[in-house]
């Protein structure tokens, strides 16, 4: 079972956030690649990470394998095109993207632990996550805070010269400040965490629109970590004990977001597979075309 479990990680890993060590092209002014045939090659790479993951959990737990595949694959289908709405330029892009793919993602969730394709829908409303039952027989709503989140709030919130974009946050789906000045010591435009989106105030809107929207893309695939892995996860340690439990009935720890921060402090910035991916749909939206 922990072989089948680091077969599983290690798999979805790789399947992703294609790509090798490229340069990061949603920060970059001159990298450009044409788009012709990568958008089927990254929307099978989405698709084998819901079937993938939704068909290795169900073999630990002795459920069809093949159907878990199937749904699993649909809903990461559904997840890329998530991915691919957000990137978009049109005002609430961000919001219909990320909802969009979350949706898919929980039909890839609910592949992996057995149940009916729209039993339970994991809706993300900022630092909050909203649990629908729409098939239940309990509550229809739940809605649980994402503790990484609130930190990452709180942490944009106290950075020098910083300020909350309501307008941009409501269009973007995911909280978003905007700092004056450097950001930090990035010379990037924007940078994400948990969930949460710093902007950096720049003179060229282009540059900015494009940076927003790679980052728009990391949230995504937060969202998309946080339930295929860190959710099960979670759920099978915080149920040992009653408190954890009772904590666990109203926040998500966000164990994925310190995890992947670890991941890329392991690999160069430009070597970082997931941010090929955002590196592509930010310069690639569906109506920008190729240049």
């Amino acid at each position: 079972m922990a072989f089948s479990r680091s077969a599983a990680t290690l798999l979805a890993v790789l399947v992703l956030f294609p790509g090798t060590a490229i340069p990061a092209r949603g920060q970059c002014e001159t990298c450009r690649e044409p788009r012709a045939g990568r958008d089927g090659l990254a929307l099978a790479a989405n698709a084998l990470l819901g079937g993938a993951t939704a068909a290795v959990r169900a073999r630990m737990h002795g459920r069809p394998v093949l159907r878990a595949l199937a749904g699993g694959a649909a809903g990461g289908a559904l997840t890329y095109a998530g991915k691919r709405v957000a990137v978009e330029r049109a005002r609430c892009a961000g919001f219909a993207g990320r909802e969009l793919a979350a949706l898919g993602t929980s039909l890839s969730s609910n592949a992996a632990e057995g149940r009916g394709a729209l039993d339970r829908l994991v809706l993300p409303a900022g630092p909050v996550r909203l649990y629908l039952y729409p098939r239940g027989h309990g509550p229809l709503l739940r809605a649980r805070v994402d503790l990484a989140a609130l930190t990452a709030v709180a942490y944009a919130a106290a950075s020098p010269g910083s300020r909350f974009d309501a307008a941009e946050s409501l269009s973007s789906g995911a909280m978003v400040f905007r700092v004056r000045g450097e950001l930090g010591e990035l010379p990037y435009e924007a940078r994400h965490a948990a969930g949460v989106v710093q902007v950096r105030d720049g003179e060229d809107p282009a540059r900015v629109a494009r940076a927003s929207a790679h980052e728009r893309v990391h949230v995504v695939q937060y969202d998309q970590t946080f339930l295929l892995w860190a959710a099960p996860a979670e759920a099978a340690v915080m149920a040992r004990a009653r408190w954890t439990r009772g904590l666990h009935r109203w926040a998500d720890v966000g164990v994925n977001a310190p995890a992947l921060a670890a991941m890329g402090a392991l690999l160069p910035y430009r070597a970082q597979p997931w941010e090929a991916e955002a590196d592509y749909l930010s310069v690639t939206p569906l109506g920008a075309g190729t240049r």
